[in-house]
């Protein structure tokens, strides 16, 4: 969900780096992670928690990704906040815009369609600015909650260019902290306060933590040894996640679910610096097209079941399966021609008019 790493700000100058594949690479499952979950989950007529805490781990390691890839590209010193700020408009906003759109336009011409959406211009207005909102609905991309959180943590990460990467990183952590523990003590907040002061800002902290290890060198020179432990660690965490009921441990829920994605990122990384990470090239390429897959998947998701149903009656043991077999390669295929006829031509054309957010050299707070 965020631009691809290809130049690293380090000790208050830029040097160009190939990509990380890494990166690429928890992109592509994180995107899969949530394709394959909705795909298995919308037929279903009861509720299936195992499905539906995948689904949102892999929304976890795009947030941890996002908090990573943003606290290496702020760079060492202080940065250009105009600049910052375009790049990121122009790397989402696009194939969002474009996303809400479309989800417009379908349930304007075909209401029935969809059970919950009913779009107005105030609930789009506020889909497109990253507004979330109980009533009217907004955003009326169902995947665009998220949207509205990596919204907010560019908001809080460019407002803290003025001060060096420790500090920021120093800040960030109490902001985010102070937020969430904000939101533990209010009693009724409305949506707007229990949206911003949620538990899911731990995953761009977690992954902020981990952009300055490796601003630091840290993560690189973690022995083999020690990442073991730390992948145990997130094992351990990831069972804890399962087995926790949201509703009533909610902050233990989002912990061990920051955590466990934190270690997925950290260990990943940790194999591309110690050469022990394999280039696949089919996996390379869904990571370029995991922005476009995350956004437009669930239309054609949708599309088949629906179809589906038109076709077979309702789902059984028997027309399950293949269904959810079609449901996912069709939800692959759009996303991946997503990518490359529209999200692609958008990105080298936005290119060409961006810039890395200038450094300022100097002392800082």
């Amino acid at each position: 969900m965020t631009q691809l790493i290809s130049r690293f700000e380090t000790g208050g100058a830029a040097a160009a780096r190939a990509q990380l594949v890494s990166i690429q690479y928890l992109r592509a499952l994180a995107a899969l992670m949530v394709l394959v979950t909705h795909a298995l989950y919308w037929p279903l007529e009861s509720r299936n928690e195992a499905l539906l805490i995948t689904g949102r781990l892999g929304v976890e390691i795009f947030f941890v990704l996002s908090g990573f890839i943003i606290t290496v590209i702020g760079g060492e010193a202080r940065f250009e906040p105009v600049a910052f700020a375009r790049n990121r408009i122009m790397r989402i906003v696009p194939m969002y815009w474009i996303a809400t759109f479309l989800v417009v336009g379908l349930a304007t011409a075909s209401p029935s369609s969809f059970l919950t959406t009913v779009p107005t211009i105030e609930g789009a207005l506020k889909s497109l600015l990253f507004v979330p909102s109980d009533v009217p609905k907004a955003p009326l991309l169902r995947l665009g909650w998220t949207l509205d959180y990596e919204a907010f943590f560019y908001l809080v990460f460019g407002s803290l260019f003025f001060v060096r990467s420790a500090s920021r990183t120093a800040l960030l952590a109490v902001l985010f902290v102070g937020l969430i523990g904000i939101g533990r003590v209010i009693d009724h907040p409305s949506h707007i306060q229990d949206f911003y002061t949620s538990p899911s800002l731990l995953g761009f902290l977690v992954g902020a933590g981990v952009g300055r290890l490796y601003q630091l060198g840290s993560l690189q020179r973690l022995g083999r040894i020690h990442v073991l432990g730390l992948l145990a660690a997130g094992a351990l965490s990831l069972v804890i996640l399962y087995r926790t009921d949201p509703d009533i441990h909610l902050l233990l829920f989002h912990m061990s679910m920051s955590f466990g994605a934190m270690t997925i990122v950290a260990a990943v990384i940790w194999a591309e610096e110690a050469g022990r990470l394999p280039v696949v090239p089919a996996f390379r390429f869904l990571g370029d097209a995991s922005y476009s897959l995350y956004l437009f998947h669930f239309f054609a998701m949708a599309a088949v079941w629906a179809i589906g149903r038109k076709l077979f009656g309702p789902v059984s043991a028997f027309n399950y399966a293949p269904l959810a077999v079609a449901a996912i390669a069709a939800g692959l295929t759009v996303g991946c021609l997503a990518y490359w006829y529209v999200e692609r031509p958008i990105l080298n054309w936005t290119r060409q008019r961006r810039r890395p957010a200038a450094v300022t050299q100097g002392s800082a707070p």
